[in-house]
């Protein structure tokens, strides 16, 4: 596949994962490679999950998983970042909506 076919994948994955999480009260963020312009043959996905019933926690990946149709994908819940490291997961995270 070629590159550009598998970043479009990757957004139109990440935007219905966001969709469907959101459907059910979960918000999340996208952050990583894939904000950066920076993507490539093997990178992931990374989803940063900000708010979450927590009955939900351990679902969200197989909706994602589900969504991205294959391809390689990260979850960080942010409620388990410790605080030092908060700014390096939040910092440039996007909603789906906003990947170009």
């Amino acid at each position: 596949m070629r590159l550009d076919d598998r970043r479009d994948r990757a957004i139109s994955g990440a935007r219905a994962a966001v969709s469907a999480l959101a459907a059910l009260g979960v918000t999340a963020v996208i952050t990583g490679s894939l904000v950066r312009n920076t993507f490539g043959p093997h990178a992931e996905v990374d989803f940063l999950i900000t708010a979450c019933p927590h009955h939900l926690k351990y679902a969200i990946e197989g909706m994602v998983e589900d969504a991205l149709g294959g391809l390689p994908f990260d979850v960080v819940y942010l409620d388990e970042i410790p605080a030092w490291k908060v700014a390096r997961f939040t910092e440039g995270a996007v909603d789906a909506s906003d990947l170009r």
